[in-house]
């Protein structure tokens, strides 16, 4: 069983202090006004920071958009192009008397060289880190001048695979050679089955200078305190005790005093005061709550938050000494285990919530948008409303994107859904030399305090299909591996998700739990189904019916997924008139999948017969332009998402009403731009059939149908049983609709069976639909809502 017990903040805000007037306050000054970027020929252009390459470009009018027509192969050039983005800036009056003047820089991408006033000050190699410079002695009162020179992701990717011993599978990477393995950088961003080519880069995240005298605190981590089995919070006790563990780095020794002060009702802590040598310190302040109370996933209860701050002062705490730093805070309480347990099946994979087992229900998420730094807080909050609307209580953000931004997790945190978080790395191997794992190392660390307070981490998963690839894809011998060339990289596999994360996760984040690859065993394996999470891929990539979904289910359903193409609004804005028709250059652009409409076909045979396939497809102009019409490709959009939402929906039910399934989570949620795939929001965030699928089939109380003696079966996320009336209709082709009312109970749990129905005997094709309809009203519960019609 592998356990995590912790008490978790989140939403730490770093910028501003709270006595501006101080001398020694420390103040963070926003470098995000004033850029440039140039190259010979180009430029300079203004630029926006956070930002990219492609989208600064595009706001300059230098090139189209990159989503419109078939845009990759004409934008290539800015892949293989070195960039440079200058600032020129002044110092402020009031921070030129800091002591110290640091350049921070929350994230560049990826290869950057940056200069202060002529002088080199850092080589960056790494997208998913923070870079922290010291430049006291090279900054001036006016004229600094802050120079950042990308060099191309591709051509420094060749450079370190041609020098790689051996070569590495690289899944997805369209280029010729691939090469991303070899970069720190996001793997999408070098094209996938459902996304595009634009190997971008730029000033992705924000930079500031920050300065300050005296001290700083530099992390604030709220954790367990006194707890029985070596470090568990007594939740359960009135108060309940926490501590802040607050990071101080002094410039100077000296007495200091740090504080947690709140105005929620309950929350006390003492002040304490210490000596400080300069350099890197550790405070641990009591912190106690009277009626403590929990955070929850959403449907378990409220994600309950609390508001603090930490603040650190100068001096001796009767003194009122004056103010140096402070961080305004929000935590919740809440404990959370992965149950791995040997049982009658195989072996147990659920989470359990406070002591309660959960059923997660979800989907993976990859990046709103291709060029994510122009993803606005309105399209977050969008995201998350939706999958609250289909009653998701898990996310997992998925090892090919990126660590997702703080408001993503805030936003988590809020709507009590749960995060599974891989760390970035998917569908290949990786280099296991040394000054690469140094900087995962540092990538790891970055990250793992960044998001460790989060009471919506349940989480920590090393990859995205790397043992799946190595056990089932013939890796080896694609690549004509020795057994010598096989040891070694698997022992450099090894040396980093068994390794360098768990080393790094063992001592910033001990008590959350870790998994290193997922799926841990694939999908042709019949053990998958009985242990360990599984990405089952038999439905699209093995094109089984969709009834194989509900004969083999396995213990959590990491991914699986069938495709649909978007919204015919969202084609259409991309998309010119003259290129509406499915075969066109332009519409197969917005189609990745090598097989994509050919298995699409497959299935559409399967449902509407070969005539009526052939009929879709040609008037969809899928043999050439002269057969469409002009509905065509609406109507073939429409269609497929109706496929899209029968498939998904028998998998949704079947892991819903099995007792021993512990979560579904389906591949994917959203796009990072407008492309046929397997969401069930497209890049627009417009709904797609299968998320009203996920609605019904994820909503509160359920229902699943099984032909056997005419069962309907229930699953139900209440602590206790609910009484009402199973309406159901049945029809067989050609036939009148029969129908009825049968009283039940739904009982807490899955797969329990609430009525048989009294039908006649069930030709082929007949539908039969039910509803659950509750006596009296219940909070949550949705009340006479229809469930789909199963065959």
């Amino acid at each position: 069983m592998r356990r995590s017990w912790l008490t978790a903040l989140l939403g730490t805000s770093l910028f501003g202090c709270g006595d501006a007037g101080s001398p020694a306050a420390l103040s963070r000054i926003p470098l995000d006004q004033g850029w440039t970027l140039a190259v010979e020929g180009v430029g300079p252009v203004p630029a926006t920071v956070p930002g990219t390459v492609h989208t600064d470009l595009l706001g300059a009018g230098v090139i189209p958009d990159p989503f419109q027509a078939a845009m990759e192969d004409s934008l290539a050039w800015i892949s293989e192009t070195d960039w440079t983005y200058r600032l020129d800036f002044e110092l402020p009056k009031q921070v030129q008397l800091r002591d110290r003047h640091e350049l921070v820089f929350e994230g560049l991408d990826t290869y950057a060289s940056v200069t202060l006033n002529g002088v080199r000050i850092l080589e960056a190699d790494n997208m998913f880190r923070e870079w922290r410079v010291d430049v006291r002695e090279l900054l001036q009162a006016s004229g600094n001048v802050l120079e950042i020179r990308f060099a191309p992701a591709l051509a420094r990717g060749r450079a370190l695979a041609a020098d790689h011993r051996i070569e590495l599978p690289q899944g997805n990477d369209r280029g010729t050679p691939p090469t991303r393995a070899f970069t720190r950088k996001a793997a999408y961003h070098y094209g996938w089955d459902w996304g595009a080519r634009f190997v971008t880069a730029g000033i992705w995240r924000p930079a500031r200078l920050e300065s300050w005298s005296g001290a700083r605190i530099t992390d604030v981590h709220w954790g367990p305190l006194n707890g029985p089995d070596g470090g568990v919070p007594d939740l359960d006790g009135d108060p309940a005790r926490i501590i802040a563990d607050v990071e101080i780095e002094a410039d100077r020794g000296g007495t200091y005093v740090v504080e947690v002060a709140s105005d929620e009702p309950g929350v006390a802590s003492a002040p304490v005061e210490v000596d400080l040598e300069p350099g890197s310190s550790r405070i641990e302040v009591p912190v106690e709550i009277e009626g403590p109370e929990l955070w929850w996933p959403r449907g378990m209860g409220e994600p309950r938050l609390y508001r603090a701050r930490v603040r650190l002062r100068a001096g001796e705490a009767a003194s009122g000494a004056p103010l140096l730093d402070e961080t305004s805070t929000r935590f919740g309480l809440r404990t959370v285990e992965l149950i791995t347990e040997t049982d009658s099946i195989g072996e147990s994979f659920f989470f359990r919530i406070n002591g309660r087992p959960m059923f997660a229900r979800g989907a993976n998420v990859v990046p709103l948008d291709h060029f994510t730094p122009r993803v606005d807080p309105d399209r977050y909050r969008a995201l998350f409303a939706a999958a609250a609307h289909a009653h998701m209580n898990m996310f997992r953000v998925w090892g090919g994107g990126i660590y997702e931004t703080d408001l993503f997790y805030d936003l988590a945190d809020e709507h009590g859904i749960l995060i599974w978080q891989d760390f970035m790395f998917a569908n290949g191997l990786y280099p296991w030399d040394d000054s690469f794992l140094e900087s995962v190392r540092a990538e790891a660390r970055h990250q793992v305090l960044r998001l460790r307070n989060h009471p919506s981490l349940a989480l920590w998963c090393g990859n995205n299909e790397i043992t799946e690839g190595w056990e089932n894809w013939g890796w080896q011998t694609a690549h004509g591996y020795s057994a010598a060339d096989s040891s070694e990289a698997w022992n450099g596999y090894r040396d980093l998700f068994h390794g360098v994360l768990p080393e790094v996760l063992a001592e910033l984040d001990p008590h959350r739990p870790y998994w290193p690859s997922s799926p841990s065993i694939g999908w042709g394996h019949p053990e998958s189904l009985v242990r360990g999470d599984s990405h089952y891929w038999g439905v699209w990539w093995g094109l089984e019916p969709f009834e194989t979904y509900g004969e083999k289910v396995p213990r959590f359903a990491s991914e699986f997924g069938f495709q649909g193409y978007p919204d015919p609004a969202t084609l259409e804005a991309v998309v010119g008139e003259d290129d509406r028709w499915l075969g066109s250059p332009v519409m197969r652009a917005h189609q990745k999948h090598p097989t994509g409409v050919e298995t699409l076909r497959v299935y559409l045979e399967r449902e509407l017969g070969v005539i009526g396939t052939a009929r879709l497809l040609e008037r969809a102009g899928w043999s050439g332009r002269g057969s469409t019409d002009e509905d065509g490709v609406r109507d073939f959009a429409f269609v497929t998402q109706l496929l899209q939402a029968r498939g998904m929906e028998v998998a949704l039910r079947a892991h819903r009403m099995s007792p021993s399934t512990g979560g579904t989570l389906y591949w994917q949620l959203n796009d990072t731009w407008p492309v046929a795939s397997w969401s069930s929001l497209d890049h627009a965030l417009r709904t797609k059939g299968l998320h009203y699928a996920a609605r019904s089939a994820f909503a509160p109380i359920t229902l699943g149908w099984s032909t056997e003696g005419g069962e309907v079966l229930s699953a139900s996320d209440l602590e206790s049983s609910l009484r009402g009336r199973v309406e159901y209709a049945y029809a067989s082709p050609g036939e009148a609709v029969e129908g009825g009312v049968v009283e039940g109970a739904v009982p807490p749990g899955r797969g329990r069976v609430l009525a048989r129905l009294p039908l006649r005997d069930l030709r082929p094709g007949t539908l039969v639909g039910v509803r659950f309809v509750p006596l009296t009203p219940a909070g949550g519960v949705p009340s006479g809502e229809r469930e789909p019609l199963t065959r």
